[in-house]
């Protein structure tokens, strides 16, 4: 009987270094997920909803309930709201500078809103939505809702 001999290619190498270099990367994204650990706790944040009109402002209340993700599952309570007149840069062509105009029957509307979120080494989230200052995130409550950004975060 004749013996085959296995005989060890350069292509076997490069097979398993690509199958080798795969686990890794896999290692180093999977297991710091599974090894962080998230407090829940209550975090109040700002949203800035800019240039609305008067009622949209009137019609934010402290106490509502809001939805903060399209999905509606994320929410938290209103705990302070503000409007200022809402401001908008200008270039004025003749002098060669950009102004600072306020428009007329337009606010800012700032909400402040608590939510229960979970608190870990790489974010914060409120269920599916992430918390972070500049993040576009829609607020809904009855008789209302618009997108706005995350303007301050208050832990």
């Amino acid at each position: 009987m004749s013996e085959k001999k296995v005989k060890f290619t350069v292509i076997d190498a490069i097979i398993i270094i690509v199958v080798l270099a795969a686990a890794a990367v896999c290692a180093v994204k999977i297991v710091p997920s599974l090894m962080q650990s998230s407090d829940s706790q209550k975090v109040s944040f700002t949203v800035m909803i800019q240039s609305k009109d008067k009622d949209f402002a009137d019609a934010i209340t402290v106490g509502d309930n809001v939805t903060i993700s399209l999905t509606e599952k994320d929410g938290g309570v209103v705990t302070d709201v503000k409007a200022e007149p809402a401001k908008t840069i200008v270039y004025n062509s003749i002098e060669g500078v950009y102004s600072e105009d306020v428009m007329e029957d337009q606010y800012d509307v700032y909400v402040t809103i608590e939510a229960d979120v979970d608190v870990s080494d790489l974010a914060i989230m409120a269920g599916g939505t992430a918390i972070k200052v500049g993040t576009d995130i829609p607020v809904r409550g009855k008789g209302y809702a618009s997108n706005g950004y995350i303007i301050e975060i208050d832990d």
